[in-house]
This record gives structure tokens, C-alpha cells and sequence, in this order.
């Protein structure tokens, strides 16, 4: 499953124009006929290289359609990491050194 979370995560990536598009995909937009799933069309739409095969993989339940927490199994695959090369934020000035 890690694999085929992997493989998505990098599909996306290549079917994607920017670093945006993984924060576009959230269940709500992608379930486009609000009937509380995302079928393979529907992920299609936003993926248009998804195989069944791979959509198989993610329906862990095998119901034909991702459940919101078979959907948020694939969504941290995808996020992009946090900037962690920024100086932390502080409530005073730095103060000058002492003129000598």
C-alpha cells in the first residue's frame, strides 16, 4: 500500500502544473456529485493518468470508491514538507551591538 501511495503521490506530481495542484486536492472538490465518495471518474478528473489498477489499490475496502479516510490515506503522500530553513519569528528587535 505505501508503494502504491508513493506512485500516486509521484503521478500526481507529474500530472500536476506547480506545487498548488496537491493543495487543490481535498474530498470535497473531488467528490463533484456530493454523494460522500470519490469515484475513479471523479479522480480521474483531477488525475487523468490514474489506472484502475491503482485506484483499486487505494479502495482498501473494495467498494468501488474512496471513502473520506481511504482519501486522507493518499493526501500526506503528497504534501509538500515544511519550510523548516526559516528563522523563527520573534516579538523584539535584535539589539545593536555597543559602539566601542
Amino acid at each position: 500500500m505505501n508503494k502504491t501511495v508513493l506512485s500516486l503521490a509521484a503521478l500526481i506530481g507529474l500530472s500536476a502544473t506547480g506545487g498548488a495542484f496537491a493543495q487543490t486536492l481535498d474530498f470535497g472538490s473531488l467528490d463533484a456529485n456530493g454523494d460522500g465518495v470519490i469515484s475513479m471518474e471523479e479522480l480521474q478528473a483531477a488525475i487523468p493518468d490514474l489506472t484502475p489498477e491503482s485506484f483499486a489499490m487505494l479502495d482498501t475496502d473494495t467498494d468501488g470508491a474512496l471513502s473520506a479516510e481511504e482519501f486522507a490515506a493518499l493526501m500526506p503522500a503528497t504534501e509538500a514538507p515544511a519550510n523548516t530553513m526559516e528563522a523563527p519569528a520573534t516579538d523584539s528587535p535584535m539589539a545593536a551591538p555597543a559602539a566601542q
